[in-house]
């Protein structure tokens, strides 16, 4: 008697199918997501880091057009913190706007051009002026009045690293990740 011979399909079935378990799916997910996870909080620190590299760049072009202004056209030209655009505010924080206006008494009234007026700083980020500065006022040679003038830029999220524009007597800004005098940045 001959043995017939056994049909090969119950070893088939015995073999291992391509693909990935279900414990090996839950650990690449769980990989993915902790990925995701970092990418989104890095994001978040880059997305803060350029919106105060735009205010700051802002500022120093209304800085440096205040500058230009007063000499192209001869007379003094203010540059002052405002809450509305069209009044300077009494106060020495410029988080809520400014405004550029070319004036002889360093008040803005109705026959004196407006030449510029700045919006409220991006949310998270405020900015200060050092000696209490209310108004920054460039003169024809374009030098700009009273003692050195230092504005500080605080992230009150503490993501983006603070920024100081040293402004000079000479009219001249420049930018610092430390104060003018080289000491570190205290943000309020």
């Amino acid at each position: 008697m001959e043995w017939a011979a056994m049909p090969q399909w119950p070893h088939a079935l015995c073999r291992r199918q391509p693909g990935t378990t279900l414990p090996e799916l839950l650990v690449s997910l769980a990989l993915v997501a902790t990925l995701a996870a970092g990418a989104v909080s890095s994001f978040k620190g880059i997305l803060q880091e350029n919106r105060m590299v735009a205010e700051v760049n802002h500022f120093v072009t209304a800085l440096q057009q205040a500058r230009s202004e007063a000499v192209k056209h001869g007379r003094r030209v203010v540059l002052c913190p405002s809450l509305d655009g069209s009044n300077c505010s009494n106060s020495e924080a410029w988080t809520h706007g400014w405004m550029l206006f070319a004036s002889d008494n360093r008040e803005h009234e109705s026959g004196e051009p407006l030449l510029q007026s700045g919006t409220p700083l991006s949310a998270g980020i405020i900015l200060h002026a050092s000696n209490h500065r209310k108004r920054i006022v460039y003169q024809p040679d374009g030098s700009s009045g009273g003692s050195n003038c230092t504005f500080i830029f605080c992230d009150t999220r503490q993501v983006a690293n603070p920024r100081v524009i040293c402004l000079a007597n000479s009219g001249r800004p420049r930018v610092s990740y430390r104060r003018c005098d080289g000491r570190p940045i205290r943000c309020p």
